[in-house]
């Protein structure tokens, strides 16, 4: 397996803000040691992956404000390729505390059906009722954006995009939690999403 690391810069960012991990060797840290094993099968990573090449492992580091020490808290964010299809890249996330070493995120979303008229699903789209809440770790067509501290998804239900479920993750007090939910069960090319969940 080919392995890519990427150099990166730190950035001059406000305090709690997220700044990328300095020069060094991803592949040699405990997160990839465990992303390697657990999710190896999964994310085909004994294969070869044109993909791959074009999306390197990326690393940042976060801190944010606790009530009960001067010090702030830190923790390594990883982003991990998982794959790719058609239209769509897949990857993993880690978080990495000195205490709590290194684990995958799990990201929580919402569980949902489609009710399309006459059950055609090329027909309109009646409702989208929500019925419950659900985990993933993989997310696809992912973003960390390090000045919002935020993680974003797009994932493609066909390759003209038209009908594709999204999602936004904010980073606080060391942990991922859903902001915002939105799904366009419409396969009529255009982008029309319904929101399911949105929190302040």
């Amino acid at each position: 397996m080919r392995v890519i690391t990427l150099l990166t810069i730190t950035l001059a960012l406000a305090p709690g803000a997220a700044w990328a991990q300095q020069a060094g060797d991803i592949a040699e840290s405990a997160a990839f040691a465990h992303f390697s094993q657990a999710f190896n099968q999964l994310c085909l990573l004994d294969e070869e992956s044109a993909a791959a090449e074009y999306n390197p492992h990326e690393s940042w580091e976060l801190s944010w404000e606790t009530g009960y020490s001067d010090e702030p808290e830190t923790t390594t964010l990883y982003k991990f390729f998982c794959g790719a299809g058609a239209y769509n890249l897949n990857h993993v996330y880690y978080l990495d505390t000195e205490y709590d070493g290194p684990l995958p995120i799990s990201f929580a979303v919402p569980d949902f059906d489609v009710i399309y008229e006459n059950d055609d699903y090329e027909g309109a789209v009646l409702d989208i009722p929500l019925t419950g809440y659900d985990t993933q770790l993989v997310l696809i067509n992912s973003e960390f954006d390090p000045q919002t501290r935020t993680i974003t998804s797009h994932g493609l239900w066909r390759g003209l995009g038209d009908a594709f479920s999204a999602g936004t993750w904010e980073f606080d007090l060391g942990r991922f939690i859903l902001k915002h939910y939105e799904v366009d069960a419409q396969y009529d090319g255009e982008a029309n999403p319904k929101t399911l969940v949105e929190f302040d």
